[in-house]
C-alpha cells in the first residue's frame, strides 16, 4: 500500500481538505481512493506537516489485507517506533486477521518542535465515555496545568454517515453551545477514515483513526484523551485500550487512555446526573441525531443503570419506556458486552434491585446457552466432516 503525500486543497463551506492518494498492492476496489479530512479553516495552522495521521489510521486495513505500508512522507520517530509495537499487540490478540506489515516513511523528516497553542483534545461523541472525560477534566473541574480539556473532538464519519449533513449539523449545535458553557471548544473534522475498515467490526478498528484525527492536528494539541470503554479490570481486546492507545503518541502529542478506573454504571451515575447532558445523551449504534431507539443493547444497559439512579425521566433522547421482557432479551454476545452485565448486576445487587438482577441474569444465561448451541453445531459440523472422510475415503488417481 502506497500512501502518498498529503495535499492540501479547499472544500467548501468555511473548511479546507486534506487528502493522501492510498494505492494497494492488490484489490483497489475494498479501499477508497484517497484517504481525507475536512478541517475548519481557522485551524489551517494546526495541521501537522507530517504523515502522523494517515499512517495511523490506515495501520490496521493494511495489516487486515495484508499489505505492507509505504508512506510518501516523513513520520514522528516516536510514533514509528510505537507502530512496530502496536503491530505486536493486535497480532497477538487476532493472528488469524491481523499480520504484521512493514512500514516503510522517512522518519527524520519534519519533526516538530511542539505545538504552537498547547492545547488539550478529548474525542467526544454524546455518550457516556466522552461525557464522563469531558466531565473529569473540563476546566471548571481539573485545574492542573496543561490537563484540562480545551477542545473536544466531533468526527463526521465514524458513526454519523458523511452523507447525513442534517443530523451532524445538529449535534454540532447542540453539543457547541453546551460545551461553550462548562468552557470547552468544539472542534469538527470529516474524514472518510471508517470506509477503509470492514463496516461489520469497526469496534476493534476504530481507535487508532481516532488519534489519527488527533495527530492530524498536531500543531495544536500537546495532549489528547481517549475516552475508556472498559476498566483496567475488565480489559479485553479492543480497538482502543491503555495497553495499545499510547503507543500512538509522537515527541510532542501525549496520547492518554482516560477513565478505566470507573465502570460503565459508575460512569452512568455521574453523566446520568449532571444537568449538562439532559436531552444530549446519546449511545445507540443507529442513532444519527439526539433520539436513541431504546432497544438495541447498548439503549437498553444505558437505560437500565440510569433507572436504577433515578435519573432515566431526566434524558428525553430516550423516549420510550424501558420494558423488563426487553431487558431479558437483551443479548451480551462478547466478552466485552458480558463485563458491562456483570458491572450492572453488581450495582443492583447494592441498590436491591432484585428485579434487576433477576433480568439481567436471565439475559446473560440464555445469551451462553445460545452461544453454546451455536458452538456445539460448529463442532458438529467438523466430526460429521471427519466421519465421512474416513467412511469416502479420499479421492486418488491409480496410476497403471
Amino acid at each position: 500500500m502506497i500512501v502518498f503525500p498529503p495535499e492540501v486543497r479547499a472544500s467548501g463551506r468555511g473548511e479546507f481538505r486534506i487528502a493522501a492518494r492510498v494505492e494497494p498492492e492488490r484489490d483497489a476496489s475494498n479501499f477508497p481512493e484517497e484517504l481525507f479530512f475536512d478541517v475548519p479553516d481557522a485551524y489551517r495552522e494546526a495541521i501537522s506537516p507530517r504523515s502522523d495521521a494517515f499512517l495511523a489510521s490506515l495501520l490496521l486495513p493494511a495489516m487486515n489485507g495484508h499489505e505492507h505500508i509505504d508512506v510518501r512522507g516523513p513520520i514522528s520517530p516516536r510514533l514509528a517506533l510505537g507502530v512496530d509495537d502496536y503491530q505486536r499487540v493486535f497480532h497477538s490478540w487476532f493472528p488469524r486477521r491481523f499480520n504484521t506489515v512493514d512500514v516503510r516513511a522517512d522518519h527524520d523528516g519534519a519533526v516538530e518542535t511542539g505545538p504552537t497553542a498547547g492545547a488539550v483534545g478529548a474525542a467526544f461523541s454524546g455518550g457516556i465515555d466522552s461525557f464522563y472525560t469531558l466531565w473529569s477534566h473540563c476546566p471548571e473541574r481539573d485545574r492542573r496545568p496543561h490537563a484540562a480539556i480545551s477542545h473536544a473532538l466531533l468526527v463526521h464519519g465514524f458513526d454519523i454517515p458523511l452523507d447525513d449533513t442534517d443530523a451532524f449539523e445538529a449535534l454540532r449545535a447542540s453539543y457547541g453551545e453546551m460545551l461553550a458553557r462548562v468552557g470547552v471548544t468544539l472542534l469538527t473534522v470529516r474524514t472518510n477514515a471508517a470506509s477503509f475498515a470492514p463496516a461489520d467490526n469497526w469496534g476493534v478498528f476504530h481507535g487508532a483513526p481516532l488519534i489519527g484525527v488527533a495527530l492530524l492536528l498536531g500543531g495544536l494539541l500537546s495532549r489528547f484523551y481517549v475516552p475508556a470503554s472498559h476498566t483496567y479490570r475488565d480489559l479485553v481486546p479492543w480497538g482502543s485500550g491503555p495497553t495499545v492507545d499510547h503507543l500512538l503518541a509522537t515527541e510532542t502529542l501525549a496520547v492518554v487512555h482516560d477513565g478505566a478506573t470507573a465502570t460503565r454504571v459508575a460512569k452512568t451515575a455521574v453523566v446520568g446526573a449532571w444537568p449538562e447532558t439532559f436531552g444530549r445523551l446519546r449511545v445507540c449504534p443507529e442513532a444519527t441525531g439526539l433520539v436513541n431507539c431504546c432497544r438495541c443493547p447498548k439503549c437498553i444497559r444505558t437505560m437500565v443503570t440510569l433507572d436504577m439512579q433515578g435519573s432515566l425521566a431526566r434524558h428525553p433522547t430516550f423516549p420510550l419506556p424501558l420494558e423488563r421482557r426487553a431487558v431479558r432479551r437483551c443479548p451480551y454476545a462478547t466478552d466485552s458486552e458480558l463485563t458491562f452485565a456483570r458491572s450492572i448486576i453488581e450495582q443492583a445487587r447494592a441498590k436491591r434491585r432484585r428485579d434487576v438482577v433477576a433480568d439481567v441474569a436471565i439475559a446473560v444465561a440464555v445469551t451462553r446457552a445460545r452461544r453454546a448451541v451455536r458452538r456445539g453445531v460448529r463442532r458438529a459440523r467438523v466430526l460429521l466432516g471427519r466421519a465421512r472422510r474416513r467412511v469416502t475415503g479420499p479421492r486418488r488417481i491409480t496410476r497403471r
